[in-house]
Parts: structure tokens; C-alpha cells; sequence
């Protein structure tokens, strides 16, 4: 018996195409009602939330119509995988979060205190944020070498500090296009948002 997960199945296009449409038919109900009632709050905010969904669905069928080819999609170690342990070493690698940090010469991950992968400050070559199609969106940060690299996610602990030090030991990170890339991903539901790249 394969101890392998099987891979969870996405919804049929149809069901995204039918929350679209829902979504367009209760913006334009929740608009009408906010005009009809001078500038109700409730429908304002219901309004929102109902382009937002249009969004998030037409983001979903884009996706599913026009997939990304897969020589562009980015082949990072993300460091072991939970499918390749044990079931009881599988249950307490989720209980505990990948860690990030770094000295003078290297960035590492770990959990539960065991280093899981490194990378060399010197053999950083880009960095960019993702946001991939996920029910909920999550930005994950990718550190890019030639050989390979690490993918964080945003709640990363240690991260902060690690961009901070990006500060210090990246040049040209420390600049007005690095931040609006920061920003612009950071307020985006899918993408690829390039933050550094080392000079070349």
C-alpha cells in the first residue's frame, strides 16, 4: 500500500463559473440598494465583499482556462516533505513551524530546533513573492539561487528579522521598487512580485 497522500481534487470549473456569477449578482444587488438607501454602510461594506469574490472566482476560472506552463512555475526545495515521514514523525512535523534565521554567511530553516536547508548569502540571486491559487491566498517569499533556493511563508518566524538584514547585505534591496514590489504583493490575491535580483 502506497504511503503516498493522493492529491487533493479542485472543484470543476463549472462550480467556479457559478460563484462568479453569484458574486456579479450580488455586487450589483448591493450596489443598487446602497444608492437606493443613501449610501447605507451595510450595503457598502456587502458591495465590497461581493467584487472581491467576483475577483477571487475570476482569478480561479483565469487560472483553470489559461493554466501556468509548467517550465515557468518554480521548482524550489521547500526542505522535506511531511509525506516522506513516518506517520507519528508526520503529525509532529505539523504541529511545529518552520523557523527562519541567518548568521554572516548563510540563511537556514528548521523545525523543532533540526536545521532543515541552507543557502549562502553570497549565492542569493533573486527574490520574489508568490501568491499562488489557494482558497485562501497566502504571499510566500522565495530566495532564489541557481541551484534551487527556499520558499517561506509569509508568517514565517524570523522573517522580519531577515528582511531587515536584507537591508544590510543585499545591494540595491534597500530602495522605492523594493517596496512598492512589497507593497503591491502584499495587497494582491495571486502573482509573481520580483523584490531583489543581484546585479549582474
Amino acid at each position: 500500500m502506497s504511503d503516498k497522500p493522493s492529491q487533493p481534487s479542485q472543484p470543476p470549473l463549472i462550480a467556479y463559473l457559478i460563484g462568479f456569477a453569484l458574486s456579479a449578482c450580488c455586487a450589483a444587488w448591493a450596489g443598487s440598494q446602497f444608492a437606493l438607501t443613501g449610501s447605507s454602510i451595510g450595503y457598502g461594506v456587502l458591495t465590497g465583499l461581493a467584487f472581491g469574490a467576483m475577483f477571487a472566482f475570476g482569478q480561479r476560472v483565469k487560472n483553470r482556462l489559461f493554466p501556468t506552463p509548467e517550465s515557468t512555475k518554480w521548482k524550489i526545495n521547500a526542505g522535506p516533505s511531511a509525506a516522506d515521514l513516518r506517520p507519528a514523525r508526520r503529525a509532529a512535523a505539523r504541529a511545529k513551524p518552520v523557523t527562519v534565521a541567518f548568521d554572516d554567511e548563510f540563511i537556514k530553516t528548521a523545525r523543532a530546533g533540526t536545521e532543515l536547508e541552507s543557502i549562502a548569502w553570497q549565492d542569493l540571486e533573486r527574490i520574489v513573492i508568490t501568491i499562488g491559487d489557494d482558497f485562501l491566498p497566502m504571499p510566500y517569499w522565495m530566495l532564489a539561487t541557481a541551484k534551487g533556493g527556499i520558499r517561506l511563508p509569509n508568517d514565517t518566524p524570523g522573517l522580519e528579522s531577515l528582511m531587515e538584514e536584507f537591508k544590510v547585505k543585499l545591494p540595491g534591496y534597500d530602495n522605492d521598487a523594493t517596496y512598492a514590489a512589497v507593497i503591491a504583493a502584499m495587497g494582491a490575491m495571486e502573482g509573481v512580485f520580483e523584490v531583489w535580483k543581484k546585479a549582474a
